[in-house]
C-alpha cells in the first residue's frame, strides 16, 4: 500500500530478541552444576575432536598487574590408550601429553595427589573422579561443608564420563589464595573436552582439603 509524501511511516516489527540462558559448558567435567535439579541442568556443548589444544590461564600477580600463563601442549588424546611412560612422581602423575610440572607456581598432572597442598587436593580430587570413579573418594579429599556437590550427584557425573577418559589438570596460584583450574579430557572415541573452574582450599583436622569449586570469576 502507497503513503502519502510526508505521512507516518507504517509500524515496524521488532523481531525477537534472544533470550540469555546459563552458560553451556559444567563448572567440572561431566559434573551437574551444584543446587540445580537435573532437569534444570545445563546441557554440554558439543565436543569437537582435534589434536592440538591451546589452555589459557591469567594468574592475578599483585594489585596492579596480571600475568598470563599460556601453555601449548599436543594432547594425546587421538589415542588414549597408548602406554604412559613411567612414572616417577605418583602424586604428581603425568605422562604423554600431560608432562609433570612443578614450577613458578604452576602444577601439572594427573597423579594420586595428597591432602599436603592445595595443588594436589585438587590432583586428588580429579583423579578420584577420572580414575577411581568415585563420588565418595572426591569428597573424602573436601570439607564436610564445602561448596561441592553431594556424593550422589558427582557419581551421576562420573556415570556421565566414559571409563578410560584420560584427564590433565593444570593448575595455577591465584592472588588472592584460589586456584585457577583447567582440566582436560581425552576420552575413548578421541573427543577432547576442557572445563575451567576456581577452587578454594582450606585445612580441616589438619589435611588441606577443597571449600568451594565456582565458575571462574
Amino acid at each position: 500500500m502507497r503513503r502519502d509524501r510526508g505521512g507516518p511511516l507504517p509500524p515496524q516489527r521488532i523481531p525477537p530478541q534472544p533470550k540469555k540462558g546459563r552458560a553451556s559448558a559444567p563448572l567440572w567435567p561431566g559434573m551437574l552444576t551444584p543446587g540445580l535439579s537435573a532437569a534444570q541442568q545445563p546441557v554440554p556443548a558439543k565436543p569437537r575432536v582435534r589434536r592440538s589444544l591451546l589452555v589459557g590461564l591469567v594468574a592475578v600477580a599483585g594489585s596492579l598487574a596480571t600475568a598470563a600463563v599460556v601453555l601449548t601442549y599436543t594432547a594425546a588424546a587421538t589415542n588414549p590408550r597408548q602406554p604412559v611412560a613411567a612414572i616417577t612422581d605418583p602424586i604428581l602423575g603425568g605422562g604423554p601429553g600431560c608432562e609433570p610440572t612443578r614450577e613458578n607456581g604452576l602444577v601439572r598432572g594427573n597423579g594420586l595427589g595428597s591432602t599436603d597442598t592445595g595443588p594436589e587436593a585438587v590432583l586428588a580430587f580429579q583423579h578420584a573422579y577420572y580414575v577411581t570413579r568415585s563420588g565418595i573418594a572426591a569428597r573424602a579429599v573436601t570439607a564436610p561443608d564445602a561448596a561441592v556437590s553431594t556424593v550422589e550427584v558427582i557419581d551421576a557425573g562420573i556415570a556421565s564420563v566414559p571409563p578410560n577418559t584420560q584427564h590433565c589438570v593444570l593448575i595455577t596460584q591465584m592472588a588472592d589464595g584460589r586456584f585457577d583450574v583447567v582440566i582436560t579430557e581425552a576420552r575413548p572415541d578421541g573427543a577432547v573436552r576442557t572445563y575451567r573452574q576456581f577452587v578454594t582450599v582450606t585445612v580441616w583436622e589438619g589435611r588441606v582439603v577443597i571449600a568451594a569449586i565456582a565458575r571462574p570469576s
